[in-house]
């Protein structure tokens, strides 16, 4: 299912925790792990015909080769200490000058699932507060997980998928499904009933059919949560049913209202004690 699973990693504690996950995730499928670590180095730097990163500046060649040769040092240390998960894991380094290129260079790789640790002390831009993680989330073409708190084990058996009850979400449907058979989990839809967007059980019951429809799920179960916010009550319902992991189907909309106050998507990332599965619905370039 997932036979690339990419790390990217930036040695602190929270990256330990996304690469502990994935080395789980990949002994189970029998896959492969690729760490990427990206070298925030205040040069210009270019790839030359080898491959190899060299400095335009002939005097910085010298400071970037140390600066490559410390975190290759970092990330065979960071291998030796999964070995004992007997997973392959790879290791991939990149230099770029600007942080705001880091969920780019991640994205742009384009393996079939990346679990990302949430670093919220590190941000795009002071301006909007957008983490990493989300970032990423938002450019990357395949799952992203996203994890905050040690597992001590990866063991999914349920999983909450909040729901509209109105968008087309039948692109990555069949993924989200493969993903709970693959642990054996169990997935519950979830409408969150608002004051806000408040519908009637009638309402309710008739978009359900639709969406069931739209989406070919055939008898899935769809449940309503009443709450006073769509963002905490997500978060509550995930606790109510008990849940492992939040399953998204975010678009990542760039509008100023959500730049501004924040989106769906990057509020659970944030805050959600249990992962978050994202599947970008937009189509990448």
């Amino acid at each position: 299912m997932y036979k690339r699973i990419l790390v990217p990693v930036d040695f602190t504690e929270k990256s330990h925790r996304a690469l502990e996950i994935a080395c789980q995730i990949a002994k189970k499928l029998k896959s492969e792990v690729y760490i990427m670590h990206v070298v925030k180095a205040a040069l210009s730097v270019y790839l030359d015909e080898l491959g190899d990163y060299k400095s335009k500046a002939p005097s910085g060649q010298p400071f970037l080769e140390e600066v490559l040769a410390i975190n290759e040092s970092k990330m065979r240390k960071l291998i030796d200490k999964f070995d004992a998960h007997g997973v392959i894991i790879h290791s991939k380094l990149k230099v770029h000058s600007t942080p705001n290129e880091i969920a780019r260079l991640v994205a742009e790789e384009a393996f079939d699932l990346t679990v990302v640790g949430n670093y919220e002390h590190e941000r795009f831009d002071e301006v909007f507060k957008r983490t990493h993680p989300e970032k990423i989330a938002a450019l990357a073409k395949n799952p992203v997980l996203t994890v905050n708190n040690v597992l001590a084990e990866f063991k999914i058996a349920k999983i909450l998928v909040p729901t509209n009850l109105t968008d087309d979400y039948s692109s990555a449907t069949k993924q989200l499904v493969d993903f709970a058979n693959t642990f054996n989990a169990e997935l519950n839809f979830v409408y969150i009933n608002t004051q806000t967007n408040f519908r009637t059980t009638l309402q309710v019951e008739k978009l359900k059919a639709e969406f069931k429809s739209i989406n070919g799920l055939g008898d899935q179960k769809i449940s309503v949560f009443n709450a006073k916010s769509l963002n905490r009550g997500i978060l509550y319902a995930a606790d109510y049913y008990k849940s492992d992991m939040i399953g998204l189907f975010s678009h990542h909309r760039e509008n100023i209202k959500n730049l501004l106050v924040g989106n769906i998507t990057e509020y659970l990332i944030t805050k959600s004690d249990i992962p978050v599965l994202t599947f970008n619905l937009n189509k990448p370039a």
